[in-house]
């Protein structure tokens, strides 16, 4: 009795180390170590790049080489972590120009919104009378009201 019932205990043991021992993985349950990832905009090197997973933005910005002068960087989460195929623009500063009411050319001053080439030939005409002493005198040339000078304001200069 104690033989037959050891017979078992060990066939009983045998069969429990032996049942899903050898479980078969897939490639598709495994996770790449891997990432790549595009910047370009103001950034010195621009291009794809390998990171590990779970990388930054700022990671990827000191591989890709410093950003340029002009990069703006206010909309950036250098926190931000990056997926696979991602990709990030580094946005430049726009420089704006500003017109010279006093010096401008005629093709300048028609680039300002609403300043067609009536108008254009007013301020040229009223600067050769008059030099603008203050951005608000443009006012003074017809056809710009209170309206059209804040659309314009902050594109001109004396």
């Amino acid at each position: 009795m104690k033989r037959t019932l050891l017979f078992f205990c060990a066939i009983i043991f045998f069969v429990f180390t032996c049942f899903n021992r050898y479980t078969p993985i897939t490639l598709k349950e495994t996770k790449p170590t891997l990432m790549e990832v595009e910047i370009k905009g103001a950034i010195q090197n621009p291009g794809v790049y390998t990171l590990k997973r779970n990388s930054s933005i700022s990671k990827l910005i000191k591989m890709s080489g410093p950003l340029l002068e002009n990069a703006d960087t206010s909309s950036i989460s250098f926190t931000h972590i990056l997926q696979d195929k991602d990709v990030v623009i580094i946005p430049e500063i726009k420089e704006i120009k500003l017109i010279s009411l006093n010096s401008a050319t005629s093709e300048e001053l028609q680039t300002l919104p609403g300043i067609g080439p009536s108008i254009t030939q007013r301020i040229i005409d009223y600067r050769q009378e008059n030099t603008f002493q203050t951005l608000e005198q443009i006012k003074d040339v017809k056809g710009i009201g209170e309206a059209l000078f804040n659309k314009i304001k902050d594109k001109i200069c004396l």
